[in-house]
């Protein structure tokens, strides 16, 4: 699967009971808060999870 820059879009989403969604299908990374300010940041943390998840598999995929 290749992934080229222009097609990782992030989409913020205003939900009916005032919460907020942040979704980045591209990357399969999703993250809500009650406010816009949490949503942000449970997305970059969900985001540095990711990333580092797929560190270690590419790691240890060239170890082989």
């Amino acid at each position: 699967m290749s992934i080229k820059l222009r097609d990782v879009k992030t989409k913020i989403i205003r939900e009916k009971d005032g919460s907020y969604a942040i979704a980045c299908s591209a990357l399969g990374v999703y993250a809500v808060g009650n406010t816009l300010d949490q949503a942000r940041l449970s997305f970059e943390e969900a985001l540095e999870l990711h990333l580092s998840a797929l560190k270690e598999k590419a790691i240890e995929a060239v170890a082989r």
